[in-house]
C-alpha cells in the first residue's frame, strides 16, 4: 500500500478531489494518510508520494526516507533542489501556467502599445486628441526562458504579428524566429522591443540582467519579469535605468524578497509597474489534473510529466 501526503494551503480541495478520484478509478493501492497545510505531527518516513508546496516541504524533505515521488504544486522547485536529498522523482508543473502568463504579458504589452493610460488621462481632463497608433506587427518580443510557459506567451505574441527572439539553452525553431545563447545576451537585449523573463532560478541565471544588459536595451523597450527576481543583479540599477530613460517601462511580478519591504524604492519608481507574484498562480483544479495524469503514469511505470533534472535546476 502506497501512502500519499498532501501538504498545501489548498489541502481540503486536493483531499476531496483525491477521494473522488480514488472511488471512481478504484485506486485501492494508495492511502491518503495526511492532508494539511503543515507537516507538524506527520510521520514523514511513511510518505511514498507527496503532493505539496515545495517551500513548506523543503524543511522536512530529508526525513522522507521512503519517498518515491514528489509532485510540486508550484512551478518553482528551487527549495527542494537546494536540499541534499535527491533519491526520488521530483515533478514540477507543466502545462498549468501558460494561459495565465500569456494574459499577464499581453495585458501590459497592449497597455503600452495602445497608450491606455494616456487616453485615460485625456478623459479625466475632458481633452479630445486623435492619435494614430502603430500595431505590434513586426515588433520583437524577446523571451528569456522559452520553455513550457514561454511557448504559450510566444504563440500569443505571434497572434499579434510579433517576431520572437529566444534566449535559451536550446533553440525552439517551431516558434522562435531567432535564437540567442547566454553568451550573446547583449545582442539579444539590443534586438528586442519587449523583453519577457521566464527563466528559472539557477546559478546560471543569477544577476544576468545587470548594468551591461540594461545599457544594451532600446530606450523604448519594455522589460517584464514573470520568472524569478534573482535575474536582476541590482534593484537600484534597474531604478537608475528607468530614471535615465534606458527603458520605457518595467513590469515586475517577482522579487528577491517577498513581500517587498515598504521602504523599497520600487514602490515609488516612475514607469515601474508591480504585481504581487500573481501573474500565474497555482489553481488547485489545474494542479490536480496534472497530478491525476502523473499518478496514472506512476502506477503504470511510465515517464512522468514535468520531471525535474536536479543538476540543471529545472
Amino acid at each position: 500500500m502506497l501512502k500519499l501526503a498532501i501538504i498545501s494551503r489548498d489541502h481540503k480541495a486536493y483531499q476531496q478531489a483525491f477521494e473522488i478520484l480514488k472511488n471512481s478509478e478504484g485506486y485501492t493501492d494508495i492511502e491518503l494518510f495526511w492532508a494539511n497545510e503543515h507537516a507538524e505531527g506527520l510521520e514523514l518516513s511513511e510518505a511514498n508520494i507527496v503532493l505539496g508546496n515545495p517551500n513548506i516541504c523543503s524543511k522536512f524533505i530529508d526525513q522522507c526516507s521512503n519517498l518515491i515521488w514528489f509532485q510540486s504544486t508550484w512551478a518553482g522547485v528551487t527549495p527542494l533542489i537546494n536540499s541534499t536529498k535527491r533519491d526520488y522523482v521530483l515533478t514540477g508543473l507543466k502545462g498549468v501556467f501558460g494561459a495565465q502568463m500569456r494574459e499577464y504579458v499581453m495585458a501590459y504589452v497592449l497597455l503600452f502599445q495602445r497608450k491606455v493610460e494616456a487616453f485615460m488621462s485625456r478623459q479625466s481632463n475632458s481633452h479630445w486628441e486623435q492619435e494614430l497608433l502603430p500595431t505590434l506587427k513586426g515588433k520583437v518580443m524577446g523571451i528569456m526562458g522559452l520553455g513550457d510557459i514561454g511557448y504559450d506567451v510566444a504563440l500569443a505574441a505571434k497572434g499579434f504579428g510579433m517576431q520572437i527572439h529566444s534566449l535559451n539553452a536550446r533553440s525552439r525553431p517551431e516558434v522562435a524566429d531567432k535564437h540567442f545563447h547566454l553568451s550573446t545576451l547583449v545582442d539579444f537585449a539590443e534586438s528586442c522591443d519587449v523583453i519577457v523573463n521566464l527563466l528559472p532560478h539557477t546559478p546560471d541565471t543569477n544577476g544576468i540582467c545587470n548594468e551591461t544588459f540594461f545599457n544594451a536595451t532600446k530606450p523604448e523597450c519594455i522589460f517584464i519579469n514573470g520568472g524569478r527576481g534573482n535575474v536582476i543583479a541590482d534593484d537600484a540599477m534597474l531604478v537608475k535605468a528607468l530614471d535615465e530613460g534606458r527603458l520605457k517601462a518595467a513590469v515586475l511580478d517577482v522579487f528577491k524578497q517577498e513581500p517587498l519591504p515598504q521602504e523599497h524604492p520600487f514602490w515609488t519608481t516612475k514607469r515601474l509597474y508591480m504585481t504581487n507574484h500573481t501573474a500565474a498562480s497555482s489553481m488547485h483544479a489545474s494542479v490536480f489534473e496534472l497530478f491525476t495524469e502523473n499518478l496514472a503514469r506512476f502506477r503504470s511505470k511510465q515517464g512522468l510529466i514535468g520531471k525535474v533534472d536536479f543538476n540543471k535546476g529545472y
